[in-house]
């Protein structure tokens, strides 16, 4: 008989090991990757869309194109088995990811209807890989906006009609990276980006830990912090096994 005493451990050192593990989506232009740019530690960015302008100069990131589907899983498993050691790892863009994957079925079989149903379980897996690293992962995503019953609802971008509401679920923090128009002291119109993390205004997002604010700096640094995980992965010496 199994003993499972050996593997009681707190709920708070189970989380706390795993590292934090974040969708963040927004419009094109919000600066989706420069905030990724904030995240703690040594990162590890995951291009799929040849978008890091605005990240160039930091000394802390490491880079690897994704040229095929396959490079995206077996970079999960260089991660997992600890070839590869970073305190975050940031796929960007989870949309382009989706694309990917649905031009690889695509390849793969002539009727469409059977591509896209295969890609939604490819997507699927592969963001499962990804949450179950012991590290922080922040998952990138593009903005869908759609019209219901003329009301404007805004959700992650996936390829599909269903992919982008059902990733939501795999997540404890979507948040919406959002830039909005404010006055400042002396009542001119500047534009602030903020992450919102409830629902409200017709955005996606959720807070389960209850320990953010409804709209906090898009600083992920702090945001993992206030969420209770340690920023350093490597200095804690947490793996994957």
């Amino acid at each position: 008989m199994t003993n499972f005493k050996d593997r009681i451990v707190s709920p708070n050192d189970l989380v706390e090991d795993q590292g934090a593990k974040i969708l963040v989506y927004g419009a094109a232009g919000s600066g989706k990757t420069t905030l990724c740019g904030t995240a703690p530690g040594k990162k590890l960015f995951i291009d799929m869309e040849s978008g890091l302008l605005s990240v160039r100069d930091q000394k802390d990131i490491d880079v690897i194109q994704v040229k095929e589907a396959g490079e995206i899983i077996e970079i999960c498993e260089a991660l997992r088995n600890g070839d590869l050691v970073y305190d975050t790892v940031c796929l960007d863009s989870i949309s382009e990811m989706s694309e990917i994957l649905l031009n690889f079925e695509k390849a793969r079989h002539k009727d469409p209807r059977m591509a896209y149903g295969n890609v939604q379980e490819s997507v699927t897996n592969v963001m499962r890989a990804y949450r179950d690293l012991h590290m922080h992962v922040v998952f990138v995503s593009k903005m869908e906006k759609q019209n219901v019953d003329n009301v404007m609802q805004y959700e992650p971008k996936m390829v599909g009609t269903k992919l982008g509401q059902a990733i939501t679920y795999f997540f404890d923090e979507v948040l919406a990276l959002r830039v909005i128009e404010e006055q400042d002291d002396d009542g001119a119109t500047v534009k602030n980006r903020w992450l919102q993390t409830d629902v409200g205004q017709g955005y996606t997002a959720k807070d389960r830990s209850g320990k953010l604010e409804g709209f906090e700096t898009p600083d992920l640094t702090s945001v993992i912090g206030k969420l209770g995980f340690v920023t350093n992965i490597k200095e804690k010496g947490v793996n994957n096994e």
